[in-house]
C-alpha cells in the first residue's frame, strides 16, 4: 500500500497513478523520426530566438499536425532520452578500436549489459547525427549582427518566411513577429 505522501501530488489533492494501459504508447521509428525533424526544422528556423518553452510548443503542435499526437511535456522527454542515447553511442563509436565491437553489431544482451539502449534504430541515429552536425555547422556562419547591418536586414528577409512556412497559422505568425521584433530591437 502506497503512503499517503506518495499518493499527494504538490497541492495536496490525491492523484492518481497511471498504469501502462493509460500510459502513452510507445513512439513508432515514424513518429520518432517526425520529432526530430520537427525539431531540426524549429532549431533551425527560429534559431536562438525562441525560449525553451516556444519551441517546445512549436514542436509538439507540429507534431499533432503531422500525427504524432504527443504533449509537449512527451516530446521533450522522448527528445533527451534520444539525445542521452544517441551520445553514449556516439561516444562508444568514436572511441571504438579493433578490440570494441561497433554498437550496431552487439546483440541485446550484450548492450543492456553495457549500459545501452538494447535497441536504437540506424536511421534515428543518423537524423540525429544529421541534425546535431548541421547545428554545429550553422554556429560556425554566423556574422556578427551589430557589426553589419546588410545582414541584419538579410536575415529579416530570409527568417521571417522561412519560419512560417511550416508552423501552424497562429503560432507561425506569432513567432515569425517575435522574430522581426527582435530582430529590429538590436
Amino acid at each position: 500500500m502506497a503512503s499517503s505522501e506518495e499518493e499527494r501530488g504538490r497541492g495536496g489533492g490525491r492523484q492518481s497513478r497511471r498504469t501502462r494501459s493509460q500510459a502513452a504508447p510507445d513512439w513508432t521509428v515514424h513518429e520518432t523520426l517526425t520529432l526530430v525533424s520537427e525539431i531540426a526544422a524549429v532549431e533551425g528556423e527560429c534559431r536562438k530566438t525562441v525560449s525553451s518553452f516556444q519551441k517546445w510548443k512549436i514542436v509538439a503542435e507540429n507534431c499533432n499536425a503531422l500525427g504524432v499526437n504527443r504533449t509537449l511535456n512527451q516530446c521533450r522527454r522522448k527528445w533527451d532520452s534520444l539525445l542521452s542515447h544517441y551520445k553514449r553511442i556516439k561516444k562508444w563509436e568514436s572511441s571504438s578500436s579493433e578490440e570494441l565491437e561497433s554498437y550496431w553489431s552487439l546483440d541485446r544482451e550484450t548492450r543492456r549489459g553495457l549500459g545501452f539502449p538494447e535497441e536504437f534504430d540506424s536511421e534515428v541515429f543518423k537524423a540525429i547525427d544529421n541534425h546535431l552536425k548541421d547545428e554545429d555547422d550553422g554556429s560556425d556562419t554566423e556574422t556578427d549582427r551589430d557589426n553589419d547591418p546588410e545582414a541584419l536586414a538579410d536575415e529579416v528577409d530570409v527568417l521571417v518566411p522561412a519560419c512560417s512556412a511550416n508552423l501552424t497559422p497562429f503560432v507561425g505568425h506569432f513567432v515569425c513577429y517575435f522574430l522581426l521584433m527582435s530582430f529590429l530591437l538590436v
